[in-house]
């Protein structure tokens, strides 16, 4: 050993230093010990040694849409107004502000299918008290009445003085659309599918609509929106120059590398565009928010925005879009197939449980790891089978999310074209979005990637 060293080591600074750096070390590593343990013992105790595919548990196939317009809804429609004294106008006015009109007259329909007939009608005293008992309970709600409609356009302001305000966006009626009015073709639910579908948004905060929107229709929204197709596939920057052209008052902003906001919203040209898809996700969106709009409250459109990655965007942080503690919900629309590749979308199914307020902290915790515990932490958009399949995010698949889950989009490290997204956001009156401080919003981010590394760690031991 040379001399210098020797005289080193016999420093006692140095060698107290020593046994402190052997303690930390052999303090992380007994600990790391004692957590890879634990970890395995919980996966034994709740019998998950193999990670859950969430998407055969919580994505539904969506039927192909009907060529014309069932007549059903327009006479069950037509034989309300009758009974309660509106028009066909105001049933549509009702629905474009958001009111649950459709989806309640879907059940009605469901529950009496022969409501077409008015002979069927005149001899069903059931069917007769619930027609009398759903306009009342309409107009009881001021489900027509329009004090709170938009007079006017939103003006030329920057679109981005209108987030978190509710400033009476209207989206396009689905049951009986407006000639004129920018749509897309709804589709068609199976069965008990909606119900199936707001159930595994309750239990994992997150749902795949598979074919939500048809091919035809996410090409008019690309047209509609610029993005171009194929070769001449606009860039982020490319797209907001188009946009500002059209609009001088659409508000951009790049809050991660390579990845452009569009706030459309407020924007008299593009809204109507941005908000023609939601369409396809209104009756899971009604029933959804079912509970609270039957305690009186309102829901509003919080946000339409457009997203376009290029090529080597950056990852985001965990993040959530609402933490008021009542319902919220954020539907994601790819308007271009997305492999893993390409910036899907990451999830931490079970996190929106941390801000249901109506449980106790303990239970809150319980269904957030219970639900990471099953799928082995966080999970993709575009994850692959259990075989190892590729199975890749396709456009028009709309995902929709509990406002208060974590979530992020991950990198895009392909060289290819651009991945444009349109997002649509819902939100109670009450409790516009965040409903949080930063700080909160801070601690929520450091939470998600503790959560994310943690359940790492359990996958593999």
């Amino acid at each position: 050993m040379p001399r210098w060293l020797t005289k080193l080591v016999k420093e006692p600074r140095v060698r107290k230093a020593a046994v402190v750096a052997g303690k930390a070390a052999a303090g992380t590593v007994t600990a790391g010990a004692g957590l890879a343990l634990g970890l395995r013992e919980t996966k034994r105790a709740v019998g998950a040694w193999e990670p859950l595919d969430l998407w055969q548990q919580a994505s539904f196939e969506l039927g192909p849409r009907p060529t014309a317009a069932p007549a059903a809804p327009s006479a069950a429609v037509a034989r309300l107004a009758a009974i309660g004294g509106f028009t066909v106008a105001d049933f549509q006015a009702a629905a474009r502000r958001l009111r649950p009109v459709e989806l309640e007259l879907e059940e009605f329909l469901e529950q009496f299918p022969d409501v077409a007939s008015s002979k069927a009608a005149s001899s069903s005293r059931d069917r007769a008290a619930a027609e009398s008992a759903m306009v009342q309970r309409w107009k009881e709600r001021g489900y027509f009445d329009a004090k709170d409609a938009r007079t006017g356009s939103f003006g030329r302001r920057l679109t981005s003085d209108a987030q978190g305000v509710d400033i009476g966006s209207q989206v396009p009626a689905y049951l009986l659309p407006e000639d004129g009015a920018p749509t897309v073709r709804p589709p068609a639910w199976a069965p008990g599918c909606r119900e199936a579908a707001a159930g595994a948004l309750q239990r994992w905060g997150c749902v795949l609509l598979r074919g939500a929107v048809a091919a035809e229709d996410v090409a008019e929204l690309r047209e509609a929106l610029g993005l171009g197709t194929g070769m001449a596939a606009r860039r982020a920057g490319e797209v907001g120059r188009w946009l500002l052209q059209k609009d001088p008052s659409v508000a951009m902003g790049r809050y991660t590398f390579g990845r452009l906001h569009c706030l459309l919203r407020g924007s008299p040209d593009f809204e109507p565009r941005a908000v023609a898809a939601h369409a396809a996700v209104a009756p899971l969106m009604h029933a959804f928010f079912r509970d609270a709009e039957a305690q009186g409250s309102r829901v509003f459109l919080s946000e339409a925005q457009l997203i376009v990655a290029d090529p080597i965007a950056d990852a985001q942080s965990w993040h959530l879009d609402a933490a008021a503690g009542g319902p919220a919900l954020s539907v994601f629309l790819p308007l271009a197939a997305v492999p893993q590749d390409r910036g899907p979308q990451e999830l931490l199914p079970g996190s929106h449980a941390l801000h249901e307020r109506g449980l106790s902290v303990r239970e809150r915790c319980r269904r957030c790891l219970s639900a990471l515990c099953a799928t082995h932490g966080a999970v993709s958009s575009a994850a692959s089978t259990p075989s190892g399949s590729p199975r890749d995010w396709a456009a028009g698949d709309a995902l929709v999310l509990d406002g208060r889950l974590l979530h992020r989009a991950l990198a895009n490290d392909s060289l290819g074209a651009p991945i444009p997204m349109l997002v649509l956001r819902y939100d109670l009156v009450e409790a516009p979005p965040p409903g949080c401080s930063r700080r909160w919003l801070r601690f929520m981010t450091h939470l998600g990637g503790t959560l994310d590394q943690l359940f790492r760690f359990y996958s593999v031991v």
